[in-house]
């Protein structure tokens, strides 16, 4: 089941995310994502000016079959809030496909190698998506945005 009704989704189908970023100190992006039948379109956009429209966060991954965005966001957030409200609707974006994690009973996992790793996102038992990118090993755990994903969808499924 995918997201064909993005009335349940943020603005009718757009979302606003924060791109990924574990160190305090690089620029800030932010990412306009438009969906429509469960496709999701991504640009690059201005800060917003009101940083409670930020529904997640989002990022490039240079995986080695090519470029994948993947993002994790929340159905809405009240005005009060600091941040997004996950308990009641996590959405997964990767490579295009947007998935709403418990409705459509969504897993991963995250195969780890010596240079690369492996991320496959499920419904149930069956394989959606997956992308394998490059790792060394001397990279940091915390840089890893789609094991941030992987810690998402086991937290609010």
């Amino acid at each position: 089941m995918f997201i064909n009704d993005t009335g349940r989704l943020p603005d009718s189908g757009r979302v606003c995310v924060m791109g990924f970023n574990p160190r305090q100190d690089a620029p800030k992006t932010w990412y306009a994502v438009t969906i429509v039948a469960a496709r999701a379109e991504v640009e690059a956009m201005a800060e917003p000016r009101n940083a409670h429209h930020v529904l997640g966060v989002g990022t490039h991954i240079q995986g080695v079959n090519g470029p994948v965005f993947a993002a994790y966001f929340a159905a809405s957030r009240e005005r009060f809030d600091t941040e997004p409200n996950y308990r009641n609707g996590l959405f997964v974006l990767v490579d295009g496909a947007v998935y709403a994690v418990r409705k459509e009973n969504i897993a991963t996992t995250l195969k780890r190698g010596l240079t690369t790793r492996e991320f496959t996102l499920s419904r149930g038992d069956r394989p959606q998506r997956t992308v394998k990118y490059p790792w060394p090993i001397y990279k940091l755990q915390s840089d890893d945005f789609l094991g941030e994903i992987s810690s998402m969808v086991r937290t609010y499924a």
